[in-house]
């Protein structure tokens, strides 16, 4: 029975054959073991490129703030089924900042211990001049893995198509390692072309069995275009498409993402939160709307918006149980989003996001012409996201209201962080405005 896989090849079949869309891999140096943990790179960018659960808050160590986040983490070999390592975890350091991978070994018979013991010095020193790659396979939420041994053909094979430049880096310390012929970003502009030479396009949406149904609300831009590449509004923070995030423009403004509070007053009662800093209309409807910047007190509100634990000077969280706080004039916070619930949003939304303009044409019911005007943005950083909270780049800017039905109050919650087109530079590395 084969014990490891042979090659590049062997191991591109094998996540292929696993439905991965996305192969990726590492060298791992002698640190990288069971005992010091797996080095994921020196910022956050890599959460975004794999995949993980929700994060939470771990409190302050010698090293400060931590946060972890869980992995639907398997091992696999060659003619074996993958055996998930249930206790495995990202931990986050803000602080430098850094990304670790701990709980890899644990509970699993695959799992390649022999490969990830710490080095005696001798071996250190045999290995000098070799090395061991860690391959991660995609597929969706699911990370499967493999580790090849010193001196392997696979790994002097993933040496060379490193020395030799034939693979893409793809964060501080990853490189991808392709499974599909056409990368994502080729499709995604083809399908764009394909929708731009379409024409204009009846206001639809899909519905959860993927059913196309007229949309007449005002919002049908952008459930038209998801429609359109066969998405159904589920409310799901993953992206769109592939990789990429689909987002139709028209205006000066960007609403980057919808979270939902996780704590304050809005949390433990919508309805007093809303009766409380929003307008009440004859006992039949409330609403809570108005911009929200950094520092600034909103007149109508009376509420500051406070980046709370975030140092401005470093761009680091210094504190894990701060966060994006609406804070009234006794200080009591009415609504919250801890930081733990901004790194999530951030990291499912914001990797690539494809800004597509929209020309809505009026009629009884809206049509949309999509293009041919496209920005592709990547790129945005943790710390430039709350940077660009910190400096008022980034706002809340909230539609939420209640209105009182069959003797009950109905909500509708729209929690909006929004940018101005004009500001995207500050959120984004690298952003390419073309046309289809």
């Amino acid at each position: 029975m084969t014990t490891e896989f042979q090659n590049l090849l062997e191991i591109k079949a094998a996540f292929a054959d696993l439905g991965c869309t996305k192969v990726v891999f590492k060298a791992l140096s002698n640190n990288d073991n069971s005992k010091q943990q797996i080095y994921f790179g020196g910022n956050f960018d890599v959460i975004q490129l794999i995949p993980s659960g929700e994060t939470r808050s771990d409190g302050i160590s010698s090293k400060g703030p931590i946060f972890k986040s869980p992995l639907n983490f398997s091992w696999i070999a060659p003619d074996e089924s993958p055996e998930q390592a249930k206790g495995t975890q990202f931990i986050l350091y803000p602080k430098y900042p850094e990304v670790r991978l701990s709980g890899f070994l644990k509970n699993c018979t695959l799992a390649p211990s022999h490969l990830m013991k710490p080095s005696t010095p001798d071996e250190r020193k045999a290995r000098e001049n070799s090395k061991r790659y860690l391959f991660l396979g995609i597929k969706k939420d699911q990370v499967f893995a493999y580790v090849s041994a010193w001196k392997s053909n696979l790994s002097n094979q993933a040496t060379d198509l490193i020395c030799h430049e034939e693979t893409q880096q793809i964060t501080s310390v990853f490189y991808e390692l392709s499974v599909q012929r056409t990368d994502s970003k080729a499709k995604l502009i083809a399908r764009l072309k394909e929708i731009y030479e379409m024409g204009a396009v009846q206001s639809h949406r899909l519905n959860k069995d993927g059913k196309r149904i007229q949309y007449k609300a005002q919002n049908g831009a952008g459930y038209t275009l998801e429609a359109l590449f066969g998405i159904t509004p589920n409310g799901s923070p993953d992206p769109d498409f592939e990789d990429w995030e689909l987002k139709s423009h028209s205006g000066n403004v960007v609403t980057l993402m919808t979270p939902e509070p996780n704590c304050g007053t809005y949390l433990d009662s919508l309805e007093l939160f809303v009766r409380t800093y929003g307008k009440v209309k004859e006992q039949v409807r409330m609403d809570f709307t108005g911009i929200h910047k950094h520092g600034e007190e909103n007149p109508k509100t009376c509420l500051t918006l406070q980046l709370v634990g975030f140092d401005r000077k470093t761009s680091k969280i210094i504190d894990p149980n701060g966060g994006l706080h609406l804070v009234d004039t006794r200080g009591s916070i009415a609504a919250g989003w801890g930081f733990e619930k901004l790194i999530d949003h951030w990291k499912n939304k914001h990797s690539k996001t494809c800004f597509v303009s929209v020309t809505k044409i009026k009629k009884s019911v809206p049509e949309y012409l999509f293009g041919p005007e496209i920005r592709l943005a990547e790129g945005a950083t943790l710390q430039n996201f709350l940077n660009s909270i910190f400096d008022k780049a980034i706002y809340y800017d909230p539609g939420v209201n209640l209105k009182f039905i069959k003797s009950k109050w109905k909500p509708k919650k729209r929690n909006q962080l929004r940018i101005k087109w004009k500001d995207l530079e500050r959120l984004f590395e690298h952003i390419n405005d073309s046309q289809l």
